[in-house]
């Protein structure tokens, strides 16, 4: 939809568009952290979509239901100790 054609539609409708695009969104997200989790073990080598951990290295410690625990890779030369909690679709597999 163009600019344009979302300016001729009503509260209502802009309202319910944006309710439909939201159930979209949250779908895809789950669908997504689903096909990760299906592929992450213990002991896998990963990256995380995170500034915080951008091009570090990190390893799988535990795998949770919503979230694993991660630990970085040579953390303690980066300034960053200890194991994170990260949301599965912030994870990547490295291959």
């Amino acid at each position: 939809m163009t600019y344009s054609e979302l300016n001729q539609l009503s509260i209502e409708q802009l309202r319910a568009l944006n309710k439909k695009v939201i159930e979209v969104v949250k779908m895809k997200k789950s669908e997504n952290a689903l096909n990760v989790k299906e592929q992450l073990y213990v002991g896998a080598n990963v990256s995380v979509n995170h500034p915080k951990l951008a091009g570090k290295q990190c390893r799988v410690k535990k795998i949770n239901r919503t979230k694993a625990i991660i630990e970085v890779l040579n953390g303690a030369s980066y300034g960053i100790v200890g194991s994170f909690a990260v949301p599965m679709n912030m994870i990547h597999l490295n291959k």
